[in-house]
């Protein structure tokens, strides 16, 4: 992750706002992202997950690292980043005034809400949490093999994030893979584009007891009238999620 922090901790890739940095923060605490620490003057990364975020508060929780490293020797390489991959996009904070707390019968650090967030992507393909309803089943149709199901998570000009039913007899996903179309209503209107699986990550099971694939998909090929369909739509999303909606 440091070769990122060299390209992420500039200006030109700080959020603006403070309220859309809360959103962003606190999707990655709700999804149990790893966060790679990287304290002043380490020589190595600590993992992590966020934990807690109150920006009313200003503070947040972090997991004690792994590997477990002495609380004095960290509280003493401040300030803090850590860099996080959520949704296909690398966000990066900085912070400060760490303290180390019992959170729940286990050892966490608590800092200062962060200063800046920033956020790594080409502004074209700016990703948003999709709203319920909004976009209905994704298929991705496969060359040789049976039709995948999934929900859409995440959506951009440039790809989805979705969770997938396993292929039952077929042979699974696989990364690169060629998709004939991804097929989706946004909205209420039919949507298809080409694509690629850009990455899978591991197995998920719900509440429910179904498992689900999380798989992230590129639009490889796709109209003009579709990226506008979605470029629209996810300027809209946006909007509604600053306003709190």
């Amino acid at each position: 992750m440091k070769e990122i922090a060299e390209q992420i901790f500039s200006h030109e890739h700080r959020l603006t706002t403070r309220k859309r940095a809360a959103l962003l923060l606190r999707e990655i605490c709700e999804q149990h992202e790893r966060v790679a620490l990287l304290p002043d003057g380490a020589e190595r990364d600590l993992s992590s997950i966020l934990i807690a975020v109150d920006e009313a508060e200003d503070w947040i929780v972090l997991d004690m690292p792994a590997p477990q490293v002495d609380a004095d020797a960290l509280l003493a390489m401040q300030p803090l980043m850590g860099v996080v991959r959520y949704a296909g996009i690398y966000v990066g904070f900085q912070t400060d005034s760490l303290a180390v707390i019992d959170w729940r019968g286990a050892p966490a650090l608590k800092s200062r809400f962060p200063s800046h967030v920033y956020f790594l992507q080409r502004r074209q393909y700016y990703r948003v949490p999709v709203g319920a309803d909004d976009v209905g089943p994704v298929g991705l149709l496969r060359l040789g093999a049976a039709e995948v199901v999934g929900r859409c998570h995440d959506l951009s000009a440039g790809g989805m994030r979705l969770l997938a039913h396993p292929g039952h007899g077929d042979f699974p996903l696989r990364d690169g893979e060629v998709l004939a179309s991804v097929q989706f209503t946004l909205k209420g209107v039919e949507l298809e584009a080409q694509g690629r699986v850009q990455h899978l990550d591991e197995a998920v099971r719900r509440a429910d007891g179904s498992v689900m694939v999380p798989v992230g998909v590129e639009f490889t090929q796709k109209t003009a009238a579709f990226e506008a369909a979605v470029s629209r739509y996810v300027q809209a999303r946006d909007r509604e999620m600053l306003a709190g909606r």
